[in-house]
């Protein structure tokens, strides 16, 4: 009877945990934490005799079903967190190197040299490149500074120039012969004349002597307590060069606290069901200093993600009028009237700035262009609409009059479905900004 009854118990066992999945799906007893990190959802197929016959409705209907089964969530983490148990994750952008730190992937390949090979075949290509850019910043800061406003580049650190100690030694992470675009930069920007803050220089020069990590253990950004630090000496650097007094921040004493984020950013993206210890880092309280002389400018900032530390942590509105933050020159952040570039008027916003500043950490210096610095020396060179207009007709003229290129546009905009005229000026503006030295006096 004794075994009968561990019979009974183990075929119901069984029965719940092959149905508990789909009791999951359709009913959801157990409130799950959702899983971290942009995913796109599968569209449910609908069948036809087509897609069925082309295979595509099973394939899409497999991938669906994979997606939308109960209890996912919780057997992802369980299977990361096995992986984990062999310092390995299946997460894109995550390098798992010493001692449990973690790496943003682009950090990894900026320290190997590899990184340079994403953006050019070779490093004469790479050279080019940067060099090109230089000259358009150089141009864009002359443009702005006649206008009345300060323009500047300040480099963040990269995680591997202040812990490369940390990073992994093995498989794919050796060292290639890539340009480094740090230190090109660098020169390059001190040789025109280029204002910039290189925080990546100074935060690798004191990081054996504060109190504080540069970079959390498991995140991709600089800590909260180094953003503030850094917000401070961007601050000091904006009086040097505007010559206006605003107002300072006034930093508390270091207290030990569990991991917060933006902190473990890297390790939310693993979805694992424990915390990666030690879960504790250092942070610090942050203030105004008060000044009744203080005055608040218009800041625009076009860069990566390191901006977002200070909006988190710092009282940026008690310091700055606007601080408006263009993502990569494509999304808008801290900005109640606008979320993309594409809606703003490039010249109506710079009338409104103070101060324009290019963030980027040193291992996304490759592409500082990102399509803002052509953008805006086109629009700073031409602010008179008319003439923008005359260059982009000198442009189309060049489709009209050449055969193949103009039945190419005719073809795009038949697969696209827009009016040919609206694809015409599309390429003419992407013409026009791609190479826009060609074009301008």
């Amino acid at each position: 009877m004794k075994s009968k009854g561990l019979y009974i118990a183990l075929f119901v066992l069984l029965m719940v945990l092959l149905f508990m999945p789909m009791l999951q799906q359709f009913a959801h007893p157990f409130n799950l934490r959702k899983l971290d990190g942009a995913a796109l959802q599968t569209e449910k197929p609908e069948l036809s005799f087509e897609s069925y016959k082309d295979m595509s409705y099973q394939s899409q209907l497999e991938k669906y079903v994979s997606e939308q089964f109960g209890l996912r969530e919780w057997v992802i983490r369980l299977y990361n967190q096995y992986l984990w148990n062999f310092r390995k994750t299946y997460a894109a952008d995550v390098v798992v190197g010493k001692d449990k730190w973690l790496f943003g992937i682009m950090a990894a390949q900026n320290h190997y040299r590899q990184l340079a090979y994403e953006f050019a075949d070779n490093n004469e290509a790479m050279m080019q490149k940067l060099e090109k850019d230089a000259d358009r910043l150089k141009k864009v800061q002359d443009l702005f500074e006649h206008r009345g406003i300060k323009c500047f580049m300040m480099i963040c650190p990269s995680k591997d120039v202040i812990y490369p100690e940390y990073l992994p030694e093995h498989g794919k992470w050796v060292m290639k012969d890539g340009l480094l675009a740090v230190d090109y930069c660098r020169e390059a920007f001190a040789k025109r004349g280029i204002n910039f803050l290189d925080l990546n220089t100074w935060f690798a020069q004191i990081k054996d002597s504060v109190d504080y990590p540069i970079f959390p253990q498991t995140g991709l950004h600089w800590s909260d307590i180094a953003s503030v630090h850094a917000a401070d000496t961007m601050i000091r650097y904006m009086e040097h060069l505007t010559g206006k007094n605003l107002n300072n921040i006034q930093i508390g004493p270091a207290f030990q606290a569990e991991t917060t984020y933006p902190d473990n950013d890297l390790e939310k993206s693993m979805n694992l069901i424990w915390p990666i210890q030690p879960n504790s880092n250092l942070y610090a309280h942050t203030d105004i200093i008060p000044d009744s002389t203080a005055q608040q400018l218009r800041l625009l900032t076009v860069g990566d993600s390191f901006f977002w530390n200070f909006g988190y942590v710092i009282p940026m509105d008690k310091i700055f009028k606007t601080y408006h933050h263009w993502y990569y020159f494509n999304s808008v952040f801290f900005d109640l009237e606008h979320t993309a570039v594409s809606q703003i008027k490039l010249l109506d916003e710079f009338r409104n700035t103070d101060v324009v500043m290019l963030c980027y950490n040193a291992a996304k210096l490759y592409d500082i262009n990102c399509g803002f610095l052509s953008q805006a020396l086109v629009e700073l060179s031409l602010d008179d609409e008319s003439k923008v207009s005359a260059i982009l007709e000198q442009i189309k003229d060049q489709m009209r009059s050449s055969s193949q290129w103009y039945e190419s546009l005719k073809q795009k905009a038949a697969q696209q479905n827009k009016p040919f005229e609206q694809v015409m000026d599309e390429d003419a503006f992407y013409i026009l900004y791609l190479e826009p030295e060609k074009y301008l006096d």
